[in-house]
């Protein structure tokens, strides 16, 4: 018996926190924030857009439950530049959830095989000097299986590849003390 994945449509307005882009400049994958959770967006190739960095956006598109592999994925067909906030209890809301940073960990396949201590590592550095709001959080792949391991500091995406375990000491007190 064969699982077949479950489809809906989504919505999702959030902050835009990072981007990737082919090589002609197309963007292949958004990554959004909302004041619940952040999320990973695969866009659809006819979409190309230049977005600035941190604006608001509405996007819509179709979400794909995996049941086989237990996780969802979102791809974008339509992406819409909104307002910032103007309300201030709609700033004040989401600067109160965005306070908590989070450090992105891919566990694609290669990230996994080549740093599969760095979740351990960066988890062993921050209870080390008592750093207890800050939030590791695995993801799927992020594209860049080449320059694996990977992962992404928020808030601002900065990205980090081929990370090695003696440079997570110096991420852990450049980014987050």
């Amino acid at each position: 018996m064969v699982a077949v994945p479950l489809v809906s449509e989504f919505t999702i307005v959030g902050q835009l926190e990072n981007c990737i882009t082919n090589s002609k400049g197309c963007i292949k994958h958004l990554y959004l924030s909302t004041p619940e959770t952040d999320y990973t967006i695969e866009v659809a190739r006819h979409i190309s857009n230049h977005l600035p960095p941190r604006c608001w956006l509405k996007v819509t598109g179709m979400r794909k439950y995996e049941i086989h592999k237990d996780r969802v994925k979102y791809k974008a067909y339509k992406i819409e530049l909104l307002p910032a906030p103007t309300r201030e209890k709609d700033t004040s809301a989401i600067a109160t959830k965005r306070s908590k940073a989070k450090i992105l960990v891919c566990q694609g396949s290669s990230c996994r095989k080549n740093g599969g201590r760095i979740c351990q590592l960066l988890q062993t550095q921050l209870q080390a000097k008592n750093i207890a709001d800050i939030e590791i959080k695995t993801t799927n792949c992020l594209k860049q299986c080449k320059q694996a391991p990977n992962l992404i500091i928020m808030p601002g995406g900065i990205r980090y590849s081929r990370v090695q375990p003696k440079q997570v000491l110096m991420l852990v007190a450049k980014h987050l003390l």
